[in-house]
């Protein structure tokens, strides 16, 4: 049997995995959506004052991606938002989470970045009295 510690490491990491972490004026958004369409209505809801946006935006479908382009709002920095995709006749084609950052390095991205500073002040010399 795994320890608790273990599974819980790979639930976090399959959390992590899910979501997109975009900047915050996103250039376009990639995914598999559910179908192809021409046509899309993108919908944003801010997690912590629980807002929603919905803008029209234009579509590309290639080789079974589906990527958003202008028309996209921008975003605001450290926040989550729930992404929803809909079709023209009304239908859910794509559901995500996004998380917006200011960090351009994705694969090293780091929640913690800048939030602790080392102490340089102090040179480490004892004082014996």
């Amino acid at each position: 049997m795994l320890p608790f510690f273990y599974c819980k490491q790979i639930t976090i990491s399959i959390l992590l995995n899910c979501m997109k972490i975009l900047t915050t004026t996103p250039s376009f958004i990639k995914f598999i959506p559910r179908e192809a369409a021409s046509s899309v209505t993108l919908t944003l809801t801010n997690k912590n004052t629980r807002t929603s946006e919905t803008v029209s935006v234009s579509v590309s479908n290639s080789n079974g991606y589906m990527t958003l382009y202008s028309g996209i709002p921008t975003l605001v920095e450290n926040t989550n938002y729930s992404m929803e995709v809909k079709n023209s006749s009304g239908d859910v084609i794509y559901r995500d989470t996004i998380f917006c950052t200011n960090q351009t390095d994705f694969d090293k991205f780091d929640v913690h970045k800048d939030d602790y500073v080392t102490e340089d002040t102090f040179d480490n010399e004892f004082i014996v009295l």
